[in-house]
């Protein structure tokens, strides 16, 4: 019998992305069954302490992950990169407990700026954790990553969304669906036994531990920050970017607009489970690309895949429409329009996206980060000042979106035509 052979890379996208898609499936069906139990009103809760935890992971990874993958591609010798291991490891721990230290204050400070959130419970308490427990496991999948050691990357990733499932069908049975329930089934426990398990079986069986090392840890450290930090703010920014709608809509509007605009963020993984398996996969190899010409032909190869891209995924995004429509029911029907504008402008911004990683091939980080800071405070303004409405909000997104990504295509396009 004949059997089809797939170029290893490919295999490998495949092999990562089942693994996203699994885990974004489960968190997926959490979240819409949560919608769909506490209505608009409720949900927008649920959705402003997710938002606290994906942006204050964010905000504690401040771009260390990508720039550890990029160093330790780039390092000199074994002794460097695992060193480099060793050293981000400790501080995402170090930060982890600080995290837990401020979480109470920090909750009490949130519902004050977000009168919506208050009698939550230790609901916005869990997200804050949840948050520092995110951003190690980020740290993690990075040096999976890093060494391309792809199957574990895959086997870790299908456990986390094993995890939240068994969580939530155990709250499920107990009859204690709730806001806070769902943030532990989705963050707080999955990642407290996976970060541990981690944790423990790398001090009983590290592979490098009877290795002695010389290389100097600050310095190490000032080199992750000196270009973490700017993939950090581009990181946060752009991640960020996807909340300001909802928290001005949190102010301005009311709860129905930000239920609405929420539901809709929920498919959106749909096509960033995608977007993170390529990433996964291009980034240690695009990190290692040293000439113009390289780059050039990354960028040829990129053009070659459009029509296969674009006509996947937009009819990927119609289906979506429909299922969105046929899960949340009537009440969520205005949300629909809502997640076509943000679909498309997000499968625009991913294409652009994998062509800017070449930022990290030249080494101008901060090309990207200057770029989402534009974005991020033209965004903030227009939608401060303009209509405060899910589908208005969502179409100045998707406009913001797609001019940073076009921005940063054309200035790293010329800078490799005058290094030529």
């Amino acid at each position: 019998m004949y059997k089809l052979k797939l170029h290893p890379k490919i295999q490998t996208l495949l092999h990562v992305l089942s693994a996203n898609v699994f885990n974004n499936v489960s968190s997926f069906v959490i979240t819409l069954l949560a919608a769909r139990l506490f209505g608009p009103a409720e949900f927008a809760k649920l959705a402003l302490a997710i938002a606290v935890t994906t942006n204050l992971s964010s905000v504690l990874d401040f771009g260390t992950s990508v720039a550890l993958v990029r160093l330790y591609n780039v390092a000199s010798d074994d002794e460097e990169k695992v060193s480099l291991l060793r050293v981000i490891n400790k501080w995402k721990l170090g930060l982890l407990l600080l995290t837990i230290c401020f979480s109470y204050p920090g909750s009490k400070l949130l519902t004050k700026i977000l009168p919506m959130l208050q009698n939550t419970g230790l609901l916005i308490n869990l997200a804050i954790i949840s948050g520092g427990l995110l951003s190690i496991w980020t740290t993690t999948r990075a040096i999976e990553q890093a060494q391309k050691k792809f199957q574990a990357f895959q086997k870790y990733t299908l456990v986390y969304g094993l995890l939240r499932l068994i969580t939530a069908v155990i709250f499920l049975m107990l009859n204690q669906i709730s806001n806070t329930t769902v943030i532990v089934s989705l963050y707080f426990l999955p990642l407290s036994l996976l970060i541990s398990y981690r944790q423990i079986s790398e001090m009983v069986s590290y592979e490098y531990k009877n290795v002695f090392y010389t290389t100097n840890k600050i310095k190490l450290l000032k080199s992750i920050f000196s270009y973490g930090i700017w993939v950090g703010i581009g990181g946060i920014l752009f991640s960020f970017m996807y909340q300001i709608p909802q928290f001005v809509l949190a102010r301005k509007a009311d709860a129905t607009e930000v239920g609405i605009y929420s539901a809709s963020l929920t498919f959106l993984p749909v096509f960033l489970l995608t977007n993170d398996a390529i990433r996964t996969i291009i980034l240690p190899d695009v990190s290692a690309i040293k000439d113009a010409k390289s780059r050039q032909l990354f960028r040829k190869r990129l053009w070659h895949i459009f029509p296969i891209f674009f006509g996947v995924m937009i009819t990927v995004l119609i289906i979506m429409s429909c299922v969105q429509y046929f899960l949340l029911g009537q009440v969520y029907k205005a949300s629909i329009p809502v997640f076509l504008v943000m679909g498309v402008s997000t499968l625009i911004a991913m294409y652009l996206g994998y062509s800017n990683t070449l930022i990290h091939s030249i080494g101008i980080p901060h090309v990207g980060a200057v770029v989402n800071m534009i974005s991020a405070v033209t965004l903030t303004l227009l939608s401060i000042t303009l209509q405060q409405s899910a589908f208005f909000m969502s179409f100045i997104l998707g406009s913001v979106l797609i001019f940073g990504e076009v921005s940063t295509y054309l200035i790293v396009k010329n800078i490799d035509k005058d290094t030529r």
